[in-house]
């Protein structure tokens, strides 16, 4: 068993909020991250993944549009949704291996 943290942040004054702050998974599993967000200043524009090792600068995941658009090529076993009802975003990362085991960051990008 390893451990998985999301941070959820945010680029402007739109916030976002894991709905699961960490996750124990065993290998093999499949783990969904989730976070929510708000739209107060505009309409979200994108919703951007990173991921983070320990000592090591963030890295630039995928990015995905509320309309469910993603950036390509998303990297191997990582997908994302985006439900625009429930303003919420997922990340999958299908089959985790102890490779995973990271910090997680959601963010927001809003149109103003």
């Amino acid at each position: 068993m390893f451990s998985i943290t999301l941070l959820c942040v945010w680029l402007s004054l739109d916030p976002t909020e894991p709905l699961f702050p960490s996750e124990a998974v065993f290998q093999g599993d499949n783990v969904t991250l989730s976070c929510s967000y708000k739209e107060l200043s505009g309409t979200v524009q994108n919703l951007h993944w990173y991921r983070q090792y320990p000592q090591s600068r963030p890295e630039f995941l995928l990015y995905i549009f509320p309309s469910g658009t993603k950036s390509k090529p998303l990297p191997p076993r990582l997908s994302a949704n985006v439900d625009k009802n429930l303003k919420q975003v997922d990340l999958l990362i299908s089959s985790a291996a102890v490779s995973d085991s990271a910090l997680y960051y959601c963010a927001l990008v809003p149109t103003v």
